[in-house]
């Protein structure tokens, strides 16, 4: 009788782990397709184009950033509230990595603040301030998303107006 719990127990694990491997669609994307997910993602976040995510971002994009909500939507609400505090924005990709469905990207990001941003009334200064974002891919899209920005950085260069 034990052993036939074992058995069923294992069973169960192997149907489930079997399900959800058929759930997820393994992608057939090279290395340098996938890291052209992320230049393109910078590239819409820069030119005001995040109507455009939909190309490379899945409808229910799981963000673990706080800030920014849930979906395709919550990400593209979160680019907008970002260009409106940074309307010049552009960035620089200076390290990208691909392992297995993993694309990591350290980003340097530049702008002029023209909007409040955490309490902080625009200030007209040119700040430059530093990310590093992880991705993951599933079905040749990006569907789920980390970030650690400097913060700090960025808002001692905002709230020291430089005359």
């Amino acid at each position: 009788m034990k052993y036939a719990k074992v058995v069923f127990i294992m069973c169960g694990l192997l149907l489930t782990a079997t399900t959800y491997g058929q759930t997820q669609k393994k992608s057939n994307m090279t290395t340098e397709q996938k890291k052209q997910l992320v230049v393109r993602f910078v590239e819409l976040m820069t030119t005001k184009q995040s109507d455009k995510f939909g190309e490379i971002i899945s409808q229910d994009y799981k963000q673990h950033n706080p800030m920014v909500k849930q979906g395709l939507v919550g990400i593209q609400e979160g680019s907008k509230w970002f260009e409106s505090i940074f309307p010049d924005i552009s960035a620089n990709i200076d390290a990208l990595v691909v392992e297995g469905d993993i694309i990591v990207a350290r980003i340097t990001w530049t702008g002029t603040h023209k909007g409040e941003l955490f309490g902080v009334p625009a200030s007209n200064v040119k700040a430059t301030w530093t990310g590093t974002d992880w991705w993951r891919i599933e079905n040749d899209k990006l569907v789920e998303h980390w970030d650690v920005v400097d913060w700090s950085s960025l808002m001692h260069q905002i709230q020291t107006k430089k005359n």
